[in-house]
């Protein structure tokens, strides 16, 4: 897997600096007001990065049956879902590879007549892999069949808690550089890290133009060997208040 970090240099925010004046004096907080920060604080937010192509290919399926027959429902449903275990085994895709995540049935009322007037069975499939050449022929092939249950392609990180840390190292180390140097600047030096809170995120990989063309039904151009989503960006946002000497 092709991993760059990148690191994002200059100075964060700094949403406060309070410099100890010696002069002995207690505040005195009205009631009802926010206490003063620490004296003897500085606080830096930054934003770590973590960025990395994409090791894992998600394909999802919903496979639906609906009749005013709960068995029949369910007949369709079944049916649906041998077609599509069927066509995932002519690609070459294992059992391993393929999850059913949801079962549900929900009846459909007409609350004026107080009855049922049909049933609705549903399932969920979710197909994960690594070789990305396989997901144009995947396409062309549920297109072909007609198989209107492909919902859509995403790209994810195997490994996704090991980027997230990455990202916050990355953000951690800055917020760390620009404390220093700031506190350098006003004659100080950083006893050590308070505390400090944690935001990340991680959005997926886009979909190709192929994959979106065919989870619509629009034509697409045929499946290529070569198959490169965009590389999928992790970010920490860290706010860290460090401790300075009196």
């Amino acid at each position: 897997m092709r991993t760059r970090s990148t690191m994002r240099t200059g100075m964060g925010l700094v949403t406060g600096l309070a410099l100890a004046l010696g002069l002995g004096l207690a505040a005195q907080v009205p009631e009802g007001t926010a206490p003063a920060p620490d004296a003897n604080t500085i606080t830096i937010a930054s934003q770590g990065h973590f960025e990395a192509a994409p090791d894992t290919a998600v394909v999802n399926w919903e496979i639906t049956g609906e009749n005013s027959s709960l068995k029949a429902a369910y007949a369709q449903a079944q049916s649906q879902a041998e077609q599509v275990r069927a066509l995932l085994t002519r690609q070459g895709f294992t059992p391993q590879q393929a999850h059913w995540t949801s079962y549900q049935v929900q009846p459909q009322w007409d609350y004026k007549a107080h009855r049922v007037t049909s049933y609705s069975v549903s399932t969920s499939l979710r197909l994960e892999f690594t070789d990305f050449q396989k997901i144009g022929p995947l396409l062309d092939a549920a297109g072909s069949a007609g198989l209107t249950a492909l919902r859509g392609v995403s790209f994810e990180l195997k490994d996704m808690d090991a980027a997230r840390a990455a990202a916050i190292a990355d953000g951690y180390r800055q917020t760390h550089q620009e404390a220093a140097a700031l506190a350098a600047a006003a004659g100080r030096h950083i006893l050590g890290l308070s505390h400090a809170s944690i935001d990340v995120a991680a959005p997926f990989a886009p979909v190709p133009m192929m994959a979106r063309a065919m989870v619509a039904g629009a034509a697409a151009p045929p499946p290529t060997a070569s198959f490169t989503p965009q590389d999928i960006t992790v970010t920490a946002r860290i706010t860290a208040v460090y401790r300075l000497n009196p």
